[in-house]
């Protein structure tokens, strides 16, 4: 026996080494249990399983850290089921594995990507079962317990043990669009259905396969981080492009976003590629190379055929994807599909969708590759669609595109008018410049949609030269062809304005287009042509005529279907009735305009404001017309060529308005600067101002300065009666506002028969090219004079008709513009028992509520004391040789307070009996 001490010493062995080991042999352990827990859940008689699937992916390149992306995510999955969806390249897995590595090591998730082989429930439920025991949800004896069952039975399984989950646990399922169609969908969609809260799904994929998640989107179990969230944007591209050490011109920076518009594949691609790889505009072998396989490839034959067929459109309303496809009928269907499935295809309207610029890029490049000759078939389907519909624009365009000219000559000449509406000049003048020098020369629909191109820009004198070339043209045309382009041409010179034999044949023009139409295209450039003569004539403020030829514009263009450019003539129209002081009419027609679907359009909107604006001051409603003319000076500045200046208009309502408050000031600063923009050649408009300026200066006594300023201003006049043609078919507004001017100065300064042979052949309304307004102007001039010249009963006779024409249309304002003599009349010789008594009241108590007139001179010796509206409300019954009695019954006073009344009156008017103040009083325009 050996005793202790004879025994070698055992090395000494350092705590911490000691401690090393254990913890080296620990992880051996738990490497070889953990491989026993996957076997035991892949089941006995399996295939191994792939452990790259159960991993998180790690990038092999450098990638750029979209924290903006991880935050989506990690919010989304505070929800039961988060999606996140994109199309192929959109960053999905780099976000959810960037999303997984950003969590702490104890709580990262369980990853499985699957692919199409996992669409069998005996082939993925191992694998999900695997993912958990990985993740550490699932403990080493329930994964065998449940390895032992059968596929259908692991998803309640899965449930229950989940039950158990101390801490949430997120199973993530990239690439789930790959289980599209299998049976492993059944158990998913029983797992998410019933899944308790500590256990949370992420769902990545292009598209959800078919799982129901509608309830549960509902409710707010579901978050979606989608195509949208995963686009690049512009900050992160910069940062990205700096990454990776690249120096990009702010012109080629902006050209990538908007090719790549986000998508990640793209952008790297498309750094990826040399500048001379590829040209301008078409896609790189690298790109093509990657849509083919991830996009192209994994499409059947039919709808691969469909995204080839369908890639010469930019945009892609259903009917056109199935008028390029031959006519199958299920475009919409296969679109929306390709949307909800996130080939690269989104919608941008109902009903309408486009193909990403790199997609299309890539389908055009297949298509030139594989059908060459199949393009301009294509291309002429595109054309006769969207010409079908009226949108002419993109029908010429594309029939540019195909270099079929004739087509495009044959399109303009049917869709004339329509090119100006719809579409924007700029667009259309840049396709027409694609056309060859001989037909932008030598087509006179060509050169007509140049010339109407340059106006509708505003730009009269660059469309001269398209309209001698389209002038020239007109004979080469057909009868058919020469019937829709020749009135078109024809508007175009009115609209011009520089060709005054266009302009006299315009009317006889418009009446032989309009009689002829048959076609929607006729009917369409006849009303054009009419659209143009009413306004040129409302531009020379020729009311009566005008409202006639936008009514005849109305409807033609309702027949030609152009509810644009029927809009805007109901508008123009509602402002020249208007303005010939047919308020009804207005009413009426502003109504229809506001009605139409263009109504919301600044061009229909801001004349309907102005007429609006014109009927409430003829109304004496100056408080809602100023409103109208703020709200049509917000609105100006669409007019297009030839229509009437929205500037002018307002500026003249505003004018009056001021004058029509007794602010002489607020008139004159207006007529100032309506002067100071009248173009030269606008003797009309110069020719209302005076008249109005007149008006101002006749308000305040000063009738000298009235006179002048009618006389200097040299307003159009023409011989009483004067028979007028077509093309130039009355006298305007202008002629007839200074005609009724010259007559009220008349009054004023005591002409009662100058006055009187003023207006009388405006009186019976036989002349057809006096207005309304004129009319009752002339019979209220016609009753002050003639009661001046104690023609009583005539007086009488004049007010009452003017009555009766003016109530209908509610028209006060011309009534209040006659002043006090007009009052005085409609005070004496209105009787109680009149038909228009109730009428005239009303006028009369607009006449009370009106401010203070202007201060008119006091006669000499006079006090010059203003009276008080008692004092004129007795000195206005003189004239009717009532008794003082009779005068305060009816005003309700008494007999001494009467007679106060009168002393008082007399004593300011310098007078000393009531045959003097009655002479006296209509001097001062008093009675």
């Amino acid at each position: 026996m050996t005793s202790t001490a004879s025994r070698p010493a055992a090395p000494r062995v350092r705590p911490q080494r000691l401690a090393q080991q254990r913890s080296v042999q620990q992880r051996l352990t738990e490497q070889r249990a953990h491989q026993q827990r996957l076997r035991q859940a892949a089941g006995l008689g399996r295939p191994p399983l792939l452990e790259d699937k159960l991993r998180v992916p790690r990038p092999t390149l450098e990638v750029l850290r979209r924290r903006r992306v991880t935050g989506l995510i990690e919010a989304a999955v505070t929800h039961r089921v988060a999606v996140v969806s994109g199309p192929a390249g959109a960053g999905k897995t780099v976000a959810c594995a960037a999303w997984a590595a950003s969590r702490p090591a104890a709580r990262q998730p369980a990853w499985l990507t699957v692919d199409a082989e996992d669409r069998d429930p005996a082939r993925f439920w191992p694998y999900v079962l695997a993912a958990l025991v990985r993740a550490r949800a699932v403990g080493a004896g329930e994964a065998a317990q449940l390895a032992a069952g059968p596929p259908e039975a692991y998803p309640q399984r899965i449930v229950a043990a989940a039950r158990s989950l101390a801490e949430p646990v997120v199973l993530v399922i990239d690439d789930a669009h790959e289980l599209a169609g299998g049976g492993a969908l059944a158990g998913l969609d029983l797992l998410i259905k019933h899944a308790p809260a500590g256990l949370r799904l992420v769902l990545s994929g292009r598209y959800l396969p078919g799982l129901a998640l509608s309830r549960l989107r509902v409710a707010g179990e579901v978050a979606d981080v989608g195509a949208a969230d995963l686009a690049c944007t512009p900050e992160e591209a910069d940062a990205y492009i700096a990454m990776l050490g690249l120096a990009l011109a702010p012109a080629e920076r902006g050209e990538l976003l908007a090719r790549t518009e986000g998508w990640m594949a793209g952008l790297r691609l498309a750094l990826m590629t040399g500048p001379g790889d590829a040209p301008p505009g078409t896609a790189a072998p690298a790109v093509i190379d990657y849509v083919r396989d991830e996009v192209l490839e994994r499409q059947s034959p039919q709808t691969r055929a469909f995204l080839l067929k369908t890639s010469v459109a930019a945009s892609l309303p259903g009917g056109l994807a199935d008028a390029l496809a031959g006519g199958s009928g299920t475009g919409a269907r296969t679109l929306e599909r390709l949307a909800r499935e996130n080939i690269l295809v989104e919608p941008v309207g109902p009903g309408e969708y486009r193909y990403h610029p790199m997609l299309r890029e890539v389908l055009s490049a297949e298509l030139r590759r594989e059908r060459p000759d199949e393009i301009p078939v294509l291309l002429g389907r595109a054309a006769r669609w969207h010409a079908a519909r009226g949108e002419a624009v993109e029908a010429v365009r594309i029939a540019a595109q195909a270099g079929d000219w004739d087509f495009g000559v044959h399109l303009l000449a049917q869709v004339d008018a329509g090119v100006l509406v719809p579409d924007g000049p700029a667009e259309l003048e840049s396709v027409l410049a694609a056309f060859p020098a001989e037909f932008r020369a030598g087509a006179a629909p060509v050169a007509a949609a140049l010339a109407a191109a340059r106006l509708w820009q505003g730009d009269a004198d660059g469309a001269v030269p398209h309209l001698d070339c389209a002038r020239r043209s007109l004979d080469g045309l057909d009868a058919e062809a020469r019937a829709v382009v020749g009135p078109w041409v024809t508007a175009l010179l009115v609209m011009q304005g520089a060709d005054p034999a266009g302009r006299a044949q315009a009317w006889p023009a418009a009446e032989r287009a309009s009689a002829a139409a048959a076609t929607v295209p006729q009917y369409r450039t006849a009303g054009l042509l009419w659209f143009a003569i009413g306004c040129a004539l409302l531009r020379r403020w020729e009311a009566r005529p005008a409202a006639g030829a936008l009514a005849r514009a109305s409807a033609q263009l309702a027949a030609g279907s152009l509810p644009g450019l029927r809009a805007r003539a109901l508008a123009w129209q509602a402002l020249a009735a208007a303005g010939c002081g047919e308020l009804a009419a207005a009413d009426r027609l502003i109504g229809e305009a506001a009605a139409s679907p263009a109504a919301g359009q600044r061009e229909v909107a801001c004349p309907v404001a102005l007429a609006r604006a014109q009927v409430c001051v003829a109304r004496d409603e100056l408080a809602a017309a100023a409103e109208r003319l703020d709200e049509a000076d917000r609105l100006a500045g669409g007019q297009a060529a030839g229509e009437p200046s929205a500037a002018a208009i307002a500026g003249l309502i505003r004018a009056y308005a001021a004058a029509a408050e007794s602010d002489p000031a607020g008139a004159a600063a207006s007529i100032a600067r309506l002067r100071a923009a009248r173009a030269p050649g606008d003797a009309a408009l110069g020719a209302l101002l005076a008249v109005l300026e007149a008006g101002v200066a006749l308000a305040a006594g000063e009738r000298d300065r009235a006179g002048l300023v009618l006389a200097g201003d040299g307003a159009p006049d023409g011989p009483p009666g004067a028979p007028a043609g077509p093309a130039d078919p009355a006298p305007g507004l202008a002629a007839a506002a200074a005609r009724l001017g010259r007559a009220r100065l008349l009054l004023a300064t005591g002409d009662d028969k100058g006055a009187l042979e003023t207006v009388e052949h405006w009186l019976d309304g036989t002349d057809p090219s006096v207005t309304l307004r004129d009319q009752v102007g002339a019979l209220l001039v016609a009753a002050v004079a003639r009661r001046r010249l104690s023609q009583v009963a005539e007086a009488a006779e004049h007010i009452e008709q003017a009555l009766l024409l003016a109530e209908p249309e509610g028209a006060y304002r011309v009534f209040l513009d006659g002043g006090p003599p007009v009052r005085s009349a409609m005070t004496v010789l209105v009787p109680p028992t009149s038909r228009c008594a109730g009428f005239a009241g009303r006028v009369l108590e607009r006449f009370d509520g009106q401010p203070p007139r202007l201060a008119t001179t006091a006669p000499s010796g006079a006090a010059g004391l203003p009276l008080t509206g008692s004092e004129l409300a007795v000195l206005r019954f003189l004239p009717s040789h009532m008794t003082n009695q009779e005068i305060a019954e009816a005003l309700f006073l008494s007999i001494n307070t009467v007679k106060t009344h009168l002393r008082s009156a007399y004593r300011k008017l310098g007078v000393a009996n009531r045959r003097q103040a009655i002479a006296r009083g209509r001097r001062l325009d008093l009675l």
